[in-house]
């Protein structure tokens, strides 16, 4: 017996029949209200969602609803097949919320209810055998209710579908539509009230390497996304950086990117006289920048308005998102123009040929490598087969050539069938983004968007664009492009850029958003104001954002900060290099400095001559006799004004270069009339007379510096060796000897001199004792001579230097930046991995300057 003579006789089939029928009449109805009768099929196994919906099923985001099947992807379940009863009765009760409710519900609202039911026709099927739905019981749902508890690590999740499958049988009870009553309870409530107390427990427990920075953006991913910006390889990755750096400095989720329009920069001037006069003297700019835009979950249009500071680079991206897209935002305005009847690119409409070579349409109509093969036109059959079904006109020119034919009709064919296949391409949605603002429809032309690209210039290797088809940005390609799609090849791994540690970059599209929320958060802007500067409605969705309340770099660094701060109130004295990590290894068998001779240091260090004191306390040390340890032993370097940081750095530790062209480079920055003053006198005269290349070489030929105790030999000794057995060292004259004017080295011929004139006064003893010795005094009087000289030259080059302290913030100090960053972590317990731990270190220092200025005025 046919089960639709089964149920004929039953009360509650009947009821299920009249309501299947009742929605079913709406969906027609819904249909022709749409101008959509034949688009939609009700007996379909599925009915597209997104960008290819019909009418109330047409949104931003790409998916379906599949009636005919339980997936097995759904977490506890198999694949089943669900039954043609079954089917109709989830697409009345989706055709009931669509028609009773005040605004169109969301797709992710109506997908839930979907994969609710389909749970309850899983756990029905699997336990009674039943496959209608008048044989749901409240066992069976309450069922589906605990498998969806077991298979789930969220709780708050489940809780939350569980309360609509709830609401879903008691707007079903009054149809009367099941054998049995069914009362059904949330079986796993979830009312998470207590999150202040386990957020604070949470915190406390955090250690300055245990750190919840994963949905912040490193420190090292937003360089590399600065990096990104110079190694694009073409215009469709210098969109998609725009986009993802505008995504960083205003917080935008993807879907308000998407609906962003070139035209919603909004610039006012400012015409109250005391405010624009605060920016005059500020140097702010005289107007007011904003980005007008589309709020997501029902926040509605508005405006963001930045910080004066951000204009520069908001309207820089504004401007180059412009250029780039020009030609593309034309080629849809064509389309339209012509009613959309006309797909052809103007190089190819006007050619007077019908029949296109398909090697003529590289760079017009399509783009690319061609794939693994390298043959574009290949690519180009293909995708015309793919889309189209059209097939080339193939004549051979000869064995190895052949020639492949489109006409214009199926060029303009293939693109209007690209279009129909991956859009809801119907007359009035043709080139139109939909999405739902508070249950409205707000439409979008193509053109108008502010990030648009070619259909194929979404992956990271564009192996085959099709440029004709110009397209809104893909959500699902985006995350892949930020690494959020493990499977796929994500732009930082082609252009090899990685965290610090090695590991994968990997921004998901809504870490920028989380990242504004916390820099708010961390600025002490209360929960409403966030909630309005982020164009969110509900203030209680703050805490998912505020990452301070769990991560050490907030709540343990605020602490550490405040100890800090304490301490320096109650001794009344700074924090000095002393109280930190040393950066240098004492070298062995050096003395410890005693307390009392970094006394003035530890006291004053702030103060320039305190600094330059410590530099020179240190500097007399003892160390060995090399630029590196006298750098490391004193930690402060000598810095000549005349030369570049690196040179500097190479000069004092002798450091200069492996390779010829490193060494040429150092002694063209660092010849003088003290430094090779032959080498550079000869260097000079080629400039004077134009012969720039020749200067070049001459350097390039003499570039040998080896370095010694004293100075330096421009001898090749590492390969040839010295023939006067280093005679310069004890100060007799040599053609290749030169003082380098490195750190300690005025120091260093003092003392070769003190022991030269000790030596003397011994050898005169012995020549008046015995003459043989006459012949060795007057070497060893000229090496006095020489010693002496050299001493002057020394102390003379010394003088004209200033010393550095290298643990200082001193401005000229080469390593400053680094010491500051040094002292900056050591206010946040940990080094700074994130943007947001370098926004709590420059909101204390803001707030620290705030407070002295306070107390100074008062």
């Amino acid at each position: 017996m046919p089960l639709e003579i089964k149920f004929l006789n039953n009360k509650h089939a009947q009821n299920l029949e009249e309501y299947i029928g009742r929605y079913k009449a709406k969906f027609h109805e819904r249909l022709t209200a749409y101008n959509a009768v034949g688009y939609m099929d009700w007996d379909a196994g599925s009915w597209h969602f997104g960008e290819k919906g019909i009418a109330w099923l047409k949104e931003a985001k790409n998916h379906g609803f599949k009636w005919d099947e339980v997936s097995s992807r759904i977490k506890g379940l198999s694949k089943m097949e669900i039954s043609i009863f079954f089917q109709d009765f989830m697409r009345a009760y989706h055709m009931h919320q669509v028609t009773t409710s005040s605004a169109l519900p969301s797709g992710a609202t109506l997908d839930k209810q979907l994969q609710i039911m389909k749970r309850w026709y899983w756990e029905m099927v699997t336990t009674t055998g039943q496959t209608h739905p008048m044989y749901l019981t409240a066992d069976i749902i309450h069922a589906a209710m605990d498998r969806h508890k077991e298979n789930s690590t969220s709780a708050s999740n489940v809780s939350d579908y569980c309360d609509v499958a709830v609401s879903i049988i008691n707007r079903l009870r009054q149809y009367d539509l099941f054998i049995v009553n069914i009362e059904v309870e949330n079986k796993h409530p979830c009312r998470n009230t207590s999150v202040g107390t386990k957020a604070k427990k949470k915190a406390t427990e955090l250690t300055p390497d245990n750190t919840n920075d994963n949905k912040l953006i490193s420190i090292r991913a937003f360089m590399a996304v600065i990096e990104l910006m110079t190694l694009a390889e073409n215009d469709y990755q210098r969109i998609f950086y725009n986009m993802l750096l505008l995504a960083i400095i205003c917080g935008f989720r993807f879907q308000e990117l998407l609906t962003m329009n070139m035209d919603s920069l909004v610039k006012r001037e400012i015409t109250n006289k005391e405010k624009r006069q605060h920016a005059i003297d500020n140097n702010w700019p005289t107007y007011k920048l904003g980005i007008e835009y589309l709020g997501a979950k029902k926040a509605g249009w508005r405006i963001h308005w930045l910080a004066p500071t951000s204009y520069p680079v908001v309207e820089m991206i504004y401007k180059q998102v412009e250029e780039l897209t020009v030609d593309m935002r034309e080629t849809v305005k064509g389309f339209r123009d012509s009613n959309f009847t006309n797909f052809l690119p103007s190089k190819i409409y006007e050619l007077s040929d019908e029949q296109i070579e398909c090697r003529e349409l590289d760079g017009i109509m399509f783009t690319g490598t061609g794939g693994a093969r390298n043959v574009l036109h290949k690519s180009i059959c293909n995708t015309m087969l793919k889309f189209a079904g059209h097939k080339p006109t193939v004549i051979p020119v000869h064995s190895q050539l052949k020639h492949y034919y489109f006409t214009k009709e199926q060029l303009n064919n293939y693109v209007y069938n690209r279009y129909a296949q991956s859009k809801n391409f119907t007359k009035g949605h043709q080139c139109v983004l939909s999405v739902k603002n508070n249950g409205d429809w707000e439409h979008f032309n193509y053109e108008d968007l502010m990030f648009i690209m070619p259909e194929g210039a979404f992956g990271v290797v564009h192996d085959f664009v099709s440029r004709q088809n110009i397209v809104p940005l893909d959500e699902h390609s985006v995350e892949a492009w930020l690494g959020g799609a493990v499977n796929r090849k994500s732009i930082f791994e082609h252009f090899n850029l990685f965290e610090d540690d090695g590991s994968r970059i990997s921004i998901t599209k809504h870490i920028p958003r989380h990242n504004i929320n916390t820099f708010l958060a961390i600025a002490g802007v209360t929960d409403h104001i966030q909630a309005i500067l982020m164009g969110r409605i509900d203030i209680t969705q703050n805490k998912h954002y505020q990452h301070q309340a769990e991560s050490q770099s907030y709540q343990t660094a605020s602490l550490a900060v405040t100890m800090l701060e304490k301490t320096y109130n109650e001794n009344k004295k700074p924090l000095t290099k002393y109280d930190q990590l040393s950066l240098f290894d004492i070298e062995r068998g050096t003395a410890p400095q005693p307390e009392s001779t970094t006394l003035v240091a530890q006291e004053s260090l702030k103060s320039e001559v305190s600094r330059r004191m410590a530099a020179q306390l240190k500097s007399v040390r003892p160390f060995k006799n090399t630029g590196v340890a006298n750098v490391k032993s004193s930690t402060s370097i000598e810095i000549n004004p005349n030369l570049s940081m690196e040179h500097n750095l190479k000069q004092n530790m002798q450091t200069y270069g492996d390779t010829t062209a490193e060494v040429a480079d150092y002694m063209a920055g660092a010849i003088s009339n003290k430094f090779l003053p032959e080498l550079k006198s000869a260097h000079d005269k080629l400039v004077q007379q134009g012969l720039v290349e020749k200067a070049k070489e001459l350097l390039k030929r003499h570039a040998k510096l080896h370095p010694l105790a004293v100075g330096a030999c421009t001898r090749d000794v590492g390969r040839w060796g010295c023939p006067h057995a280093v005679k310069c060292q004890s100060g007799l004259p040599c053609g290749y000897f030169t003082l380098t004017g490195r750190l300690g080295e005025a120091k260093e011929v003092t003392r070769r001199l003190a022991i030269k004139q000790t030596e003397i006064i011994e050898l005169r003893k012995l020549t008046n004792a015995d003459p043989n010795f006459r012949l060795a005094l007057e070497e060893q009087e000229e090496a006095l001579l020489v010693l002496k000289t050299l001493e002057i030259d020394a102390i003379e080059t010394q003088s004209a230097k200033k010393l550095v302290d290298l643990m200082s913030d001193d401005k000229n100090n080469p390593i400053g930046r680094i010491m500051v960053r040094i002292k900056e972590q050591m206010l946040i317990g940990k080094t700074p991995n994130t943007l947001a731990d370098l926004f709590f270190i420059e909101q204390k220092r803001l707030e620290r300057e705030a407070s002295q200025k306070e107390e100074t005025n008062g």
